[in-house]
């Protein structure tokens, strides 16, 4: 038996820490009150958009609104519902029942009629709780409550703090960026479920294509874990690979079980212009002795041969970074993914297929999903599969300005091989994956205004070394990097090219280290690095979304306080405020929008059309950064947070869409 929680009615109330404690069993007379009184809630989704629907929080994309949402953390939610009378069937006969949960954010208790059952922490990897005992304490004709209830989050580090003393793998981005402002979200994302034993007892551990480089032998390999223990009794149990018309079975045994099929000539999966996307379904199941299906399981997978070659001209010591696909070079170019959504538990399938389908108009064939964030859902990488873009997917972490050397506390680098262990076994079957990363600008430099001359960290750290190690025993046919930079420099400076010191760099960001439009150009023209993952220039959003997001707050000059709640650092006030100073503040403002949209088109559009000529002496160009997830009056994104683009992009996707 298998149950969808999702579909059935749930109630959030919000505690004061701890006070639900108190709250006695709800087969007793008393039952202490919540402060905020139940209501009608959807899973998955976050507390605040649930409070949001229900008037109780305003819209934290207007105004200063945001900071009225931050009282929130600092109460315990409960999310409660009944469950149906079978889900108790069973249990006395021996049969077994756990709660699984894709993710649970952050922290906190799993009850069944105010008994606790179970805790979980952490939202990067699925919690599975067993019922079974609680349940059974109770006689079969009782109501079964089941309640979700979250603790507060922890206080973790936004955009500026210490990357070594990391203790809570929490999205990093959500306790404010450059690009948005604190909201710190609690809740449930992805699959919400009951499950038997059985279910539990026979887990798809692995889904694995191969493509020799001859492009004409193929293999599909299924893994099964078989765990008899959890049923009641174990009949005769086969397990069916088929793909592609080509079927193999085995007898399951306990522990792992390898289906393995061999395929000629399979159709193949090309990135975005460069071929077709060919996807196949492979399909496992699992028959008993009456040859009845018991369980199923399908996957859509692809097959690619991808090699790293030595970019032409490159340094001895630099690593490949020309990407080979299926025996062609390809320049890589695209941008990077961050979230869709401050409250990234209520990001919807539709806007996720949206901007990856604009991401694929505009020529990208890859999408860097950054390191301050999550793994991004199966709905993302699907999508993905379907249009063509490769997907770099980092693992959480990311640099903090002060300190961006990644944690060596032993648990902390213990919990994060468990969670990359659990991204490659969720998506390495997907035909869009590239590559895995340890982690976004992790650097050996210690202050921020130094770090541009910080040599990025290496194999020769030990958290990264680990993160190595979890990713080859894991996901050999996939390529991992320690971080994004890498080489001898972070960053790469005029006065350092024709030294062999820039090997795949970030940077830069904006115009600060160029007095004029003419030095920008001269950089790009004389640029020699041979990756760029990271580079950006801002400007402001579109004076429609300025003026809804503002709500009445003045917006002239460029340094009121509704710029500064989530983009001081990129208002450009102190470099273009005097050109428009002399109009009118409405005139002036206008002027300043185009002028921003203007130049970062025009200044983008010079970087990656330099660049992309330099290859295969230079791998590839990903803008920063791609969407916003915050209506920021000023960003480096490309695409604002009504999923509109902005000039920016058309000027890349005129540069993108051209040959090599």
């Amino acid at each position: 038996m298998s149950l969808d929680l999702s579909t059935l009615p749930w109630q959030l109330s919000g505690w004061r820490p701890y006070a639900w404690k108190h709250a006695r069993s709800v087969e007793t007379t008393f039952w202490l009150e919540s402060d905020i009184a139940a209501m009608p809630a959807r899973l998955p989704g976050s507390v605040q958009q649930n409070l949001r629907d229900h008037g109780l929080l305003a819209d934290w994309n207007i105004g200063f609104a945001s900071r009225d949402a931050e009282w929130v953390e600092h109460r315990h939610w409960g999310f409660t519902t009944t469950l149906p009378k079978e889900s108790h069937f069973g249990v006395e006969r021996g049969e077994r029942f756990f709660l699984h949960a894709d993710s649970l954010d952050y922290s906190g208790w799993v009850l069944v009629n105010g008994k606790i059952a179970g805790t979980f922490r952490g939202p990067h990897q699925p919690v599975a709780i067993e019922l079974t005992a609680t349940l059974a304490s109770f006689a079969p004709e009782t109501t079964i409550t089941l309640a979700l209830v979250f603790g507060t989050p922890p206080e973790a580090f936004g955009q500026i703090g210490y990357t070594s003393e990391t203790t809570d793998l929490k999205p990093r981005y959500n306790y404010s960026w450059d690009w948005c402002p604190r909201l710190v979200p609690i809740g449930v994302r992805g699959a919400l479920r009951l499950e038997s034993g059985f279910e539990r007892a026979i887990t798809l551990t692995s889904v694995v294509t191969h493509l020799d480089e001859d492009l004409v032998h193929a293999t599909a390999e299924a893994v099964i874990d078989f765990d008899p223990s959890l049923l009641p009794n174990t009949c005769s149990l086969v397990a069916e690979l088929i793909i592609a018309g080509e079927t193999q079975r085995v007898v399951l045994e306990p522990g792992k079980n390898t289906l393995r099929v061999a395929l000629e000539n399979p159709a193949l999966w090309w990135p975005r212009g460069e071929g077709a996307q060919a996807l196949h379904e492979l399909k496992v199941s699992v028959r008993d002795g009456a040859n009845t299906v018991r369980l199923s399981f399908t996957r859509t997978v692809g097959f690619k041969h991808v090699a790293w070659r030595a970019n032409e001209g490159a340094p001895a010591d630099a690593l490949p970074w020309l990407c080979v696909v299926n025996g062609r070079p390809i320049f890589i170019q695209g941008v990077n993914w961050t979230p869709i959504r401050l409250a990234y538990q209520d990001t919807t399938v539709a806007e996720t297929e949206r901007l990856v389908g604009l991401y694929r108009d505009m020529g990208c064939n890859l999408l860097r999903v950054w390191g301050g964030a999550f793994l991004e859902s199966p709905e993302f990488y699907a999508a993905c599969d379907r249009a063509g873009l490769l997907v770099w997917q980092e693992f959480p972490l990311s640099s903090s300005g002060l300190d961006n050397q990644p944690p060596h506390a032993p648990a902390v680098v213990a919990e994060l091989c468990e969670v990359a262990r659990h991204f490659i076994r969720a998506r390495r079957h997907h035909a869009s994956l590239l590559l895995w990363c340890g982690g976004n600008e992790l650097q050996n430099g210690l202050e921020y205004e130094k770090s541009f001359a910080s040599r990025p960290c290496d194999l020769s750290d030990p958290c990264l070394a680990a993160l190595a190690a979890a990713a080859a025993a894991e996901d050999p046919g996939h390529r991992y990097v320690p971080t994004s930079p890498s080489g001898p420099l972070f960053y790469a400076k005029s006065e350092n090219f024709g030294k062999g010191l820039h090997h795949h760099v970030h940077g830069p960001w904006g115009f600060g280290d160029f007095p004029t439009y003419a030095d920008w150009e001269t950089y790009w023209e004389n640029d020699d690095s041979t990756f760029r993952s990271e580079t950006g220039l801002a400007s402001a959003t579109s004076l429609e979304l300025l003026r809804r997001h503002a709500a009445g707050a003045p917006l002239w000059p460029p340094n009121t306080p509704i710029w500064k709640h989530s983009a001081s650092w990129w208002t450009q006030d102190a470099r273009l405020t005097a050109r428009f100073d002399h109009l009118p503040a409405g005139e002036a403002l206008a002027a300043y929008v185009e002028h921003t949209r203007r130049e970062q088109a025009d200044g983008l559009a010079h970087a990656a059309r330099c660049t992309k000529r330099r290859f295969p002496r230079c791998g590839g160009f990903i803008i920063w950064m791609g969407h916003d997830c915050f209506p920021c009056p000023a960003n480096t994104s490309i695409i604002d947070a009504d999923h509109v683009p902005k000039p920016a992009y058309h000027a890349l996707r005129e540069v993108f869409l051209s040959p090599t």
